[in-house]
């Protein structure tokens, strides 16, 4: 067996985790990445609901409220026992209620939606002991030009150029069926305006087994952008037709979710994640996530 003692049930369960679904793009492939010739395909429903805004300071203001419904579609295989691709492809639907609308058609009070950003990666697992690490490459691509100005814009429309790793550790030997695991990100993202706005992202997780196919987890979520601009701006400001996109976002956030691993082919998985602090952009009241896991067998 290729991974450590205790590391199995973690690897089978890899591909239902999903403490990342709310975050830019999926992160299915962990620390621990699944054998040759592994097929995933995943569809992930993720619905979230903002109430208010972080001011620069920290502070919150009502300025109405945005709900986002993303589908996810997630294609996952191992070209080697140390080589996964993934690829993914939202659908994001989203709809602003306040008195306080953006210009343009996303913030009129109805229900848009549309297509957004490919996202393309390739994971590779440089160990598995003492620490599963796993370093990634990956790209984030608009598939078309849509709206970007608005407190419901479905995204920001830009390139992006992501740098990570997993790092995750078996405490089987210390606490029967448990796991730690980290994530870090750096985004490069592409500027505005001539403003740089690169981001980092970073995830800690731990998980319990309660058995082989139930498993429950918590989570922390941290993002930092490095540069960008403090929001929001008045409307005079020549850089406001741009402000979604510069906006220098951060966050902290907290949740926890589970997953069932129905058979070898099959397993559902579902979480729960608020903000607790952040500036520069919308507070997380609720996100959930709900999402099926399908692995044919190819072999």
């Amino acid at each position: 067996m290729r991974i450590a003692p205790g590391s199995r049930v973690i690897r089978l369960a890899a591909a239902a985790c999903v403490w990342a679904a709310l975050l830019p793009a999926p992160a299915a492939s962990q620390a621990w990445l699944p054998e040759k010739g592994a097929l995933s395909l995943d569809i992930d429903y993720v619905d979230t609901l903002s109430r208010k805004h972080y001011l620069p300071d920290g502070s919150e203001i009502d300025v109405g409220h945005t709900r986002s419904r993303t589908m996810s579609l997630t294609a996952s295989y191992a070209v080697s026992d140390w080589v996964s691709l993934m690829a993914s492809l939202p659908w994001v639907q989203t709809q602003y209620n306040g008195d306080r609308p953006h210009p343009g058609e996303v913030d009129d009070g109805h229900s848009h939606s549309t297509i957004t950003d490919a996202y393309l990666a390739a994971h590779f697992q440089l160990t598995l002991d003492p620490v599963a690490i796993a370093p990634y490459v990956a790209v984030l691509i608009p598939t078309h030009d849509y709206p970007t100005l608005g407190h419901s814009a479905p995204g920001r429309g830009l390139n992006e150029y992501w740098l990570g790793f997993y790092a995750g550790k078996s405490l089987h030997p210390w606490i029967p069926r448990t796991y730690v695991q980290a994530r870090y990100n750096y985004a490069f993202v592409e500027k505005v305006a001539g403003i740089s706005h690169d981001r980092s992202n970073a995830a800690l997780e731990t998980g319990y087994f309660l058995s082989q196919h139930v498993s429950f987890r918590a989570f922390v979520d941290w993002q930092e952008t490095h540069g960008g601009i403090d929001v929001p701006i008045p409307p005079s400001d020549p850089l406001f037709p741009y402000h979604d996109q510069l906006g220098a976002e951060g966050h902290l956030n907290i949740g926890g979710g589970a997953s069932w691993t129905i058979s070898d082919q099959l397993g559902i998985h579902g979480s729960y994640m608020r903000s607790i602090r952040g500036e520069n952009g919308h507070k997380l009241d609720r996100g959930l996530s709900l999402g099926i896991s399908y692995a044919p067998a190819l072999r």
